[in-house]
């Protein structure tokens, strides 16, 4: 299951961005967002909107890219498989790959 510390890391190194620098663009340390990354802590909203503008990219893919994993995400398979080429579309065009 994907939480939200996962997919900003899987931004993260698709942007690639070290775990350093994100801190630094976000007004944060190291150590919490490898406790963020490694979901030990739960961030604010604030802070992925904050990550979001660091990294470049919409906080709505954060957060779709969070729930796509989750457990009750099965009872909205069928929605969440609807907008998957939309998520496609905005990684590669937030997120390209290096």
């Amino acid at each position: 299951m994907m939480n939200i510390g996962e997919a900003i890391k899987t931004l993260r190194t698709k942007r690639g961005v070290t775990q350093e620098e994100l801190a630094e663009r976000s007004g944060v340390t190291q150590g919490f967002l490898s406790l963020v990354e490694r979901g030990e802590r739960e961030p604010a909203l604030d802070f992925i909107d904050t990550v979001s503008r660091a990294l470049n990219v919409p906080p709505q893919l954060i957060l779709l890219l969070a729930c796509e994993q989750h457990p009750r995400g099965r009872r909205y398979a069928r929605p969440l498989r609807r907008i998957a080429s939309a998520l496609d579309e905005l990684l590669r065009t937030y997120a390209p790959s290096t």
